[in-house]
């Protein structure tokens, strides 16, 4: 397909960045934009381990701190949590419109990265760190802040939205490999054997490679 074809389906618009990097040169444009795809592709496992090994971790953390599996009732009514309030009558109202039943795990699985990400906010520092800070078990004493875990965890929800609302991943800051590294790390101070079991399936690290040795 050339380059007027891959304009007139994804938008000069869109395109626009990938030409600008490449001085004009469409062709190399366009090897870009595939790389891209292929890219954004191989990012999916990862944030797919880490989404939900965080949403589950997080679940038993505070099923436990609050004695209920539906631990964000607690919450009705606490404008120190109201955002928070927001993302869950969003999710049932999904769930409703949807006609399927509100249980706990439906719940859940509507909930967003930035949901989860939220929970390590400052002002959840004296309300949820204490038991929070325990779904991250095998990560360093030192490291192991609210701050640390909030900017990583702020960092990935970034990337993950890049990846699934289709953005350039070539030329961010810091790197595709080193973002996506950081991810791995937070899986791995969940569970090491949970970042070994990643490695079988995660193929970023590969076509990052490829892309760098072609560019």
């Amino acid at each position: 397909m050339n380059w007027n074809d891959l304009e007139k389906h994804f938008s000069a618009a869109r395109l626009g960045r990938y030409s600008a990097a490449r001085g004009g040169d469409t062709t190399k444009a366009a090897a870009d934009y595939s790389s891209n795809l292929l890219l954004s592709e191989a990012m999916v496992p990862m944030l797919n381990v880490l989404e939900i090994a965080l949403r589950n971790g997080i679940h038993a953390r505070l099923s436990k701190l609050y004695g209920r599996r539906d631990w964000w009732e607690a919450w009705q009514g606490d404008p120190g949590f109201d955002w928070q309030n927001k993302q869950v009558t969003g999710a049932k109202g999904k769930l409703r419109r949807n006609e399927e039943p509100q249980t706990v795990d439906k719940v859940l699985a509507e909930l967003t990265f930035g949901f989860w990400s939220s929970l390590f906010n400052a002002q959840f520092q004296d309300v949820l760190w204490k038991d929070l800070r325990l779904v991250f078990a095998r990560c360093p004493k030192a490291e192991r802040q609210r701050r640390h875990i909030s900017s990583a965890l702020n960092q990935i929800r970034d990337l993950r939205n890049r990846v699934f609302h289709h953005e350039p991943l070539l030329w961010l800051s810091p790197e595709l490999l080193a973002q996506h590294q950081i991810g791995v790390m937070v899986i791995n101070w969940v569970d090491p054997q949970l970042g070994s079991w990643l490695e079988g399936h995660d193929r970023l690290p590969a076509a990052w490679t490829v892309w760098k040795g072609e560019g």
